[in-house]
């Protein structure tokens, strides 16, 4: 599952199968824009980390598949699941994220993720969460505001992030510019 961090691609067409589940390669293809041999591969190792099944179903001649929620710990203390990793993937999709990642590196992004989460439970606003990161607050309202999007879309999908303990909601127009869709 660690190769889900490590591999923006594959964690990217993670989460847009685990969004749009089940769902064909060939879909995931046009929504995320990768060429079609690099997202069966994808496909084929998702299946093998666990993470993807395909299914005895067909959708206009072709195979549907579908993910699963993934979760585990990264270095034995952090929980890793479907939020983290559609982070991880979007470093390459939404600039915020990726100026946060140049300028603060990627283990300071989980720390991201986890202030967002604060910030969603109300205990901290988006500057206490800057300060908790020992950032700029521009740097950290900007990455807890692109961060939020994620967790809105796959809140229901993460079992590492209970859900119920906050309340998300988020205009269309700010989902728009989500780096993911959900069909």
């Amino acid at each position: 599952m660690h190769e889900l961090l490590y591999r923006p691609e594959l964690a990217v067409f993670y989460t847009d199968m685990l969004l749009n589940s089940p769902t064909t390669v060939g879909e995931s293809v046009e929504r995320v824009h990768l060429s079609s041999s690099a997202a069966h591969n994808y496909a084929k190792i998702l299946q093998q980390l666990g993470a993807a099944e395909q299914l005895d179903e067909r959708r206009e001649r072709a195979i549907l598949w579908k993910a699963k929620p993934v979760s585990g710990m990264w270095n034995g203390e952090e929980p890793i699941g479907p939020v983290m990793i559609a982070v991880y993937g979007a470093i390459e999709l939404n600039e915020d994220i990726e100026l946060f990642v140049e300028r603060h590196g990627k283990p300071k992004l989980s720390s991201a993720i986890a202030q967002t989460i604060e910030y969603l439970r109300g205990n901290t606003s988006r500057r206490g969460a800057a300060d908790a990161l020992a950032v700029p607050a521009v740097e950290g309202i900007a990455v807890t505001q692109a961060i939020e999007k994620i967790v809105y879309l796959l809140k229901d999908l993460d079992p590492s992030i209970p859900a119920t303990e906050f309340d998300v909601s988020l205009p269309d127009r700010a989902l728009e510019e989500a780096p993911y869709t959900h069909e």
